[in-house]
């Protein structure tokens, strides 16, 4: 049995799939399977898996039998996983040769208490180009799950940490990506409240930025909602931000110490966003441009 599932959910992933799966397959780190789902492709992704897992022994598939919706999928790998660790790659993300063997190295040498290391990001385009370095500021290592709590809250943008690699048994326990926008941000609120969260030095994740990205469908509730309910059953949430904040209190509440956890990711949820309104005013008063997202981080 493998010590690391690498759980790959994609639809419709023909153009950036194959060199996701070449990254993968030239990890330096070898102790592990890819475990590949696809959502009911349109297009040639399942010719592309099929073709790779007769290549490569340690690609595993399944084969949604209807458009389950996204956040689904991302579930049946974990369902499908088998390793003491997991992962999950997105089909239009690279990930550079010491991906795995770091963030497994990072899970080893803090033992338990850490069950989430990810390594740091470069963003990349449609051609796979560097756009700049990006800034998650997720290190979170603290014993008091209230102060990791804060930090996430206080740092969390563009969530590239949920890549990383995952202690299976920890990730279990929570409710994965749900259907409803912005449920990475759920899910890392819990994966804090669990233990740390353990950030590598290294830039070993390259994030792709392109028109037609899966994360969580866009930023409008709309697109959202056809990324979680292909089948057109699903409703759109006119707040979707405010609704990420009740289903993440929701969902502290579950685990211990949920009181303490909620109030002290909202609280400091709420006076970042204070900041950046006052930071906005401050901006439009003096003249002062908006800095970039890679200056930014957020």
């Amino acid at each position: 049995m493998p010590r690391l599932t690498v759980g790959v959910p994609v639809y419709n992933a023909a153009r950036y799939l194959p060199v996701a799966l070449d990254a993968l397959r030239a990890q330096d780190y070898r102790d592990f399977e890819i475990v590949i789902s696809d959502n009911a492709s349109t297009d040639e992704t399942w010719e592309i898996c099929q073709r790779y897992a007769v290549a490569e022994p340690r690609i595993r598939l399944w084969r949604n039998e209807q458009n389950l919706g996204g956040h689904a999928n991302f579930g049946k790998v974990v369902e499908l996983a088998s390793g003491e660790l997991f992962k999950w790659a997105a089909y239009d993300d690279i990930c550079r040769p010491g991906f795995l063997s770091a963030c497994v190295a990072a899970l080893d040498a803090a033992g338990p208490r850490a069950v989430l290391a990810y390594p740091k990001t470069v963003l990349i385009d449609e051609e796979g180009a560097p756009i700049g370095a990006y800034a998650d500021k997720l290190d979170l290592r603290d014993a008091r799950a209230w102060k990791r709590l804060s930090g996430l809250a206080n740092n969390i943008s563009l969530c590239h940490a949920h890549f990383g690699v995952f202690r299976l048994d920890a990730l279990r326990r929570t409710g994965l990506i749900r259907p409803f926008l912005s449920s990475d941000y759920t899910l890392m609120a819990e994966v804090a409240a669990i233990g740390e969260i353990h950030e590598v030095p290294e830039p070993l994740f390259l994030r792709r930025v392109h028109g037609a990205s899966t994360r969580q469908a866009g930023n409008s509730a709309a697109s959202a909602t056809a990324w979680f309910a292909p089948s057109g059953n699903g409703k759109a949430t006119r707040s979707p931000r405010t609704n990420m904040l009740r289903q993440t209190a929701r969902a502290l509440r579950g685990h211990p110490g949920g009181l303490t956890n909620s109030a002290a990711f909202l609280g400091t949820w709420f006076a970042r966003r204070g900041r950046v309104r006052l930071g906005a005013l401050r901006r439009r008063l003096t003249g002062r441009p908006m800095p970039t997202l890679t200056e930014s981080g957020a």
